[in-house]
């Protein structure tokens, strides 16, 4: 199972995006360029896991079965990151403190 970490500690998704300190909570002015860097960090993030599977000689049936998205962040980077997995991915779950759901499955 692969889990992507969408918080704003996962610095290789907000490469390029300048996050800035609120009151202790970390955030990033969403606009359309910085959401369109996070979407291309996003594929390339999904690109290099899927190198290092294949790199280990393990099937990608098994790397395509299920995708569980993570962490704390905008709504709008849940979606990009649904977009760029939904089709590679038989099943791609959400989950928080609160939940662990099937957003999608094929």
């Amino acid at each position: 199972m692969v889990e992507i970490d969408l918080s704003l500690n996962n610095t290789a998704i907000y490469r390029g995006v300048k996050i800035e300190n609120f009151g202790g909570r970390k955030s990033f002015e969403v606009n359309q360029e910085n959401l369109d860097i996070i979407g291309n960090n996003i594929y390339n993030y999904m690109q290099g896991l899927k190198a290092e599977f294949k790199a280990k000689g393990q099937d990608m049936t098994e790397f395509n079965k299920v995708i569980t998205l993570t962490g704390a962040t905008a709504i709008p980077v849940y979606l990009i990151a649904f977009h760029i997995v939904v089709h590679s991915f038989h099943e791609i779950r959400y989950k928080n403190e609160m939940y662990d759901i099937i957003a999608a499955k094929h």
